[in-house]
């Protein structure tokens, strides 16, 4: 059976002149000492206030109370410890995730801070710990409540104390200073709470403004009705700043506080304005490939609603790849068409063809007349050349190796200029041959060249004025280069004072099927297919224009005898 003393004690407390923590340290830096300090000073103050200066003050009247209730629990510390410890597990039953003797190892320590900061106010080392386990310890877990009943449990033991061992005014003294220093630890607790949770919610924010910045996709906050932009992140400033820049604008308009309708387009302006509309009344919508200077986008806009507020977001989701790819797949599927097409035209038109070449051939060999024997001569070449382009036609998605040779091509381009004489595109229009008495033999595939002079010699044609037209083909030789490539070259330019073509269709004159003239006037093949055989011979065409003012067309070839060259070295480094 255990004793009991008046308090409730069921031995003494052992006598020491200091009680030591057995936790783990806490080192504060200056300015969370000082924090601190600074709260402890108003509340130091308001307490003051309520109570008295004879009661809770730095006064030496003060500081004796307060000396005479730190030696009281000192005298019945354990005791204390005990009953306190009682209490808390029936408050927190089935709630702590402690066991009992971590717990009361936490009790001591803390009492014992409690006790050295009583005697000593400038000892705020229980503030230290208390502080930081509102940030990160067990406090941070806890509810304010449970930390507020804990602590109205130990003023309640204290005073059961002190009213058991005292009597008088001096136990009215302790008594009421009691009720302050416990009163001064719960507001203290109470600012540290609140102080810890701005910390969380700036933490929070500050992930959050950070996930949204740092996302891949543009996003936008959009005030509802208005639709002006309220916060972006870094993708969408990019955004607009790779949109003025392919736009050519210098005088960049910043987006924020700018109304979304006036940030593209007037054309798709009514498009934007109903797809916001229609997140306000059903709470998101979505738009496929949305065209934004020369990107797409995916956009997806919700309404977000948060307190008593709410704006649209809006997530872009760059598709041009994806849109790219289509368009190559279409245009792969749109050329196997015109593959599988062409090869039935193919077969249909090579047998007319041979037995006109075979009549050709069987009238001239009875023609005596030289100026018919030539005109009979032309007419075969030219079948020959319809077959070889027709043979083109249906290779073209499966290209074969060109048969080079050395090419005399300024003879070439005097035959092809021939040919065209007798074609009625070419009436009024003056067709000067500016040929290098020097030039080079080219190492190419003469039918193929031929058919890439007289295709650019035909869009010449159709793009030539009404009046004063003027095609200029001319050859000359490439200089040999100043850096690492010292190989020659053959030039050949075919320029017009035609129409023209348009800065945004220069990038893509190349394209199969891609094409400026008017409906039923071409069909998009002629610059693909002369880029390919160009390339198939290991040249080079580039396009220049300005309109109004006219086309360039510039083929590099290379020179035969370097050409050759370059192959025997390559054969011998091989074997």
């Amino acid at each position: 059976m255990k004793l009991s003393f008046a308090c409730g004690c069921h031995r003494p407390s052992k006598s020491k002149l200091h009680r030591e923590t057995n936790d783990a340290p806490i080192e504060a830096n200056p300015e969370e000492l000082q924090a601190i300090r600074d709260q402890l000073a108003e509340i130091e103050q308001s307490l003051s206030r309520l109570w008295g200066e004879t009661i809770w003050s730095r006064t030496p009247e003060c500081i004796q109370i307060r000396a005479e209730a730190a030696e009281l629990i000192d005298r019945h510390f354990d005791g204390i410890v005990d009953q306190w410890g009682e209490s808390i597990a029936y408050i927190i039953h089935g709630h702590s995730k402690y066991d009992e003797s971590g717990r009361k190892d936490n009790m001591v320590n803390s009492l014992i801070r409690f006790v050295d900061h009583l005697r000593d106010p400038d000892d705020v080392c229980t503030y230290v710990y208390l502080r930081r386990h509102c940030q990160e310890g067990m406090l941070a877990r806890a509810k304010p409540s449970q930390f507020n009943v804990i602590h109205i449990a130990l003023k309640q033991i204290i005073l059961n104390h002190v009213k058991s061992t005292m009597t008088g005014p001096a136990m009215e003294r302790v008594r009421d200073l009691m009720v302050a220093a416990i009163d001064e630890r719960r507001l203290m607790v109470s600012q540290f709470y609140i102080e810890s949770r701005e910390r969380m919610l700036r933490e929070s924010e500050e992930k959050y403004r950070n996930t949204i910045d740092h996302a891949p996709d543009p996003m936008y906050e959009i005030e509802p009705h208005t639709w002006v932009v309220m916060g972006l992140n870094a993708a969408a400033l990019r955004l607009h700043q790779l949109e003025t820049e392919h736009d050519h604008d210098h005088n960049k308009i910043e987006i924020i506080g700018k109304a979304v309708p006036d940030l593209v387009p007037e054309e798709l302006r009514q498009s934007v304005i109903d797809s916001l509309e229609t997140v306000l009344r059903e709470g998101s919508a979505q738009t496929q490939e949305f065209p934004i200077g020369p990107f797409f986008f995916d956009v997806n806009s919700a309404l977000i609603t948060y307190g008593k507020k709410q704006f649209v977001q809006m997530i872009l989701r760059d598709v041009t790849q994806r849109r790219e790819m289509l368009d190559s797949l279409l245009k792969a599927e749109r050329l196997a068409a015109a593959g599988t097409f062409a090869a039935g035209v193919a077969h249909e038109v090579n047998n007319p063809l041979a037995s006109i070449s075979s009549l050709v051939q069987s009238i001239l060999t009875g023609e005596t007349d030289p100026e018919r024997r030539t005109m009979m001569h032309t007419i075969l070449s030219q079948i020959t050349r319809i077959s070889s382009t027709l043979k083109d036609l249906v290779n073209f998605a499966r290209p074969t190796t060109a048969q080079r040779k050395p090419v005399d091509v300024n003879g070439l381009i005097a035959e092809t200029l021939r040919l065209i004489t007798y074609n009625k595109r070419f009436s009024g229009i003056r067709v000067e041959p500016i040929l290098a008495p020097d030039l080079r033999r080219a190492f190419a595939d003469d039918n193929e060249i031929q058919q890439v002079l007289l295709n650019l010699l035909f869009n010449a044609a159709d793009a030539a004025p009404a009046e004063g037209a003027v095609i200029k083909v001319i050859t000359e030789n490439q200089r040999p280069a100043q850096g690492v490539d010292k190989s020659r070259r053959v030039f050949i330019k075919v320029v017009d004072n035609g129409i023209g073509i348009p800065r945004e269709h220069l990038e893509r004159v190349f394209d199969p099927f891609f094409t400026t003239k008017p409906a039923g006037a071409g069909v998009g093949l002629g610059l693909s297919l002369c880029q390919r055989m160009i390339l198939s011979n290991q040249g080079t065409i580039r396009v220049d224009s300005e309109v109004g003012r006219g086309t360039a067309v510039t083929i590099t070839l290379g020179a035969a005898e370097e050409t050759v060259r370059a192959q025997q070295a390559a054969e011998m480094a091989a074997s």
